[in-house]
């Protein structure tokens, strides 16, 4: 099976670097490992600790930073490495953060992996949520480096859960703890014989509360709402815009409204049914369009304590963003029906807090959720009950971490 494995990861290199010529996404993924193990020597600190965080893209680098920070606060001299997989993860973290530790993970080559760890020399290992690679893991435990597993989430769908899965499940034994988000996750892992597994729960929550105490303000979106109710649909794509184009007519005439596109350069502007202006165009501080286009990276997570409900873009293609930036502000959250794979929409969904819209069912859900004022504050105190219960997620792992480090020692 090993050699199977090994021939599929070079067959993929090869497709990816023939689509290169032409795809940029691919283009991104060859050429950023290029010269990799130079460029990561380039911000090692001498004779510190390094902590190393390898993250997918971009929604496992959210769950990941409010480990990273506290680490960085309790250990002045601690080197952090953060590494991707995906180029748009890649590119959020080093335009964000350009004064992070940031690099690609290697290729899951065993050489390279070896080189790579060789070169990094990591003191512990943090893999968010999934990536799991074979080559990596298995190095990491023939070095006895400790590796961990943060904010995880298995399906029985999995092959680890199937009877033709002894390969991939050698591959987890390479962790030394598990932290999962749920007890479906922990039922699993269990029932194939892990038993190093504690149920800690979705560390975006720690994040999403630290965003929300973060003071923010926006002159041009201030000058724009002028204190009336605010509708911010966010991370859409156009799949997502016959809903939205619902939403925004069936909501009353003294509402604004917010889009906030995936991706602003390709995103069909013009599919929208009311006239708009783009945030990079207002100047002036009356502004006649209910809709506002944000052609602005960065700022979303920060824009929803505007809003009196939101959408969550992805939900009628490949899957939903994230919920939980805008549902810690207390108030309800739509999304499409692509949601079955994210724990944090069943969540919300029993709670009440989130709702799953098609066209058929829109004027329901707006009159009943969104212009109930008493299902309003339900929602909101749900909502406190819910982040009361899921707080310092990411202390009570440290502890947990060093705890179990001291008792091995």
């Amino acid at each position: 099976m090993l050699y199977l494995y090994n021939f599929i990861i070079r067959f993929y290199i090869l497709i990816a670097k023939l689509l290169s010529f032409w795809n940029q996404k691919a283009k991104s993924w060859i050429d950023g490992r290029g010269f990799i193990f130079q460029k990561v020597l380039v911000k090692k600190k001498e004779n510190a600790k390094v902590y190393w965080f390898h993250c997918a893209s971009v929604g496992e680098f959210e769950q990941a930073m409010p480990l990273i920070e506290l680490y960085k606060k309790q250990y002045a001299s601690l080197s952090i490495l953060i590494t991707f997989y995906s180029p748009s993860g890649f590119e959020y973290a080093q335009r964000k953060y350009p004064d992070e530790w940031i690099s690609y993970l290697p290729f899951d080559i065993k050489s390279d992996i070896a080189q790579f760890i060789d070169t990094v020399q990591p003191d512990k290992v943090f893999i968010v949520k999934y990536e799991f690679w074979y080559h990596l893991l298995d190095t990491l435990s023939e070095r006895k480096i400790p590796t961990y597993l943060v904010s995880g989430i298995f399906r029985k769908e999995q092959i680890f859960f199937k009877w033709y899965g002894s390969f991939f499940r050698k591959i987890l034994s390479g962790f030394t703890h598990f932290f999962v988000q749920d007890e479906n996750s922990k039922q699993l892992l269990n029932s194939i014989q892990f038993e190093n597994v504690t149920i800690i729960g979705d560390t975006r929550f720690d994040r999403v509360v630290e965003l929300k105490k973060t003071n923010f303000y926006d002159k041009k979106l201030n000058s724009f709402f002028k204190n009336q109710p605010i509708f911010i649909a966010g991370s859409i794509w156009e799949s997502d815009i016959p809903i939205i184009n619902k939403i925004i007519m069936t909501l009353p005439k003294g509402w604004k409204i917010i889009l906030v596109p995936h991706e602003i350069s390709n995103f069909p502007y013009q599919k929208i049914k009311l006239p708009f202006i783009k945030y990079s165009k207002i100047e002036q501080e009356e502004i006649d369009e209910r809709v506002v286009c944000v052609d602005a990276v960065g700022i979303l997570s920060k824009i929803y304590r505007y809003a009196r409900f939101a959408y969550v873009g992805g939900g009628f293609g490949k899957g939903i963003h994230n919920l939980l930036e805008p549902a810690v502000y207390g108030i309800p959250v739509l999304i499409g029906p692509k949601h079955q794979k994210f724990i944090e929409a069943k969540k919300l969904i029993e709670m009440g807090v989130a709702f799953e819209i098609n066209l058929k069912n829109t004027e329901n859900i707006i009159s009943n959720h969104i212009l109930n004022e008493q299902a309003l504050n339900t929602i909101s105190n749900s909502i406190t009950n819910l982040l009361s219960n899921n707080s310092n997620l990411s202390s009570k792992m440290i502890v947990l971490i060093e705890k179990n480090e001291k008792k091995e020692n």
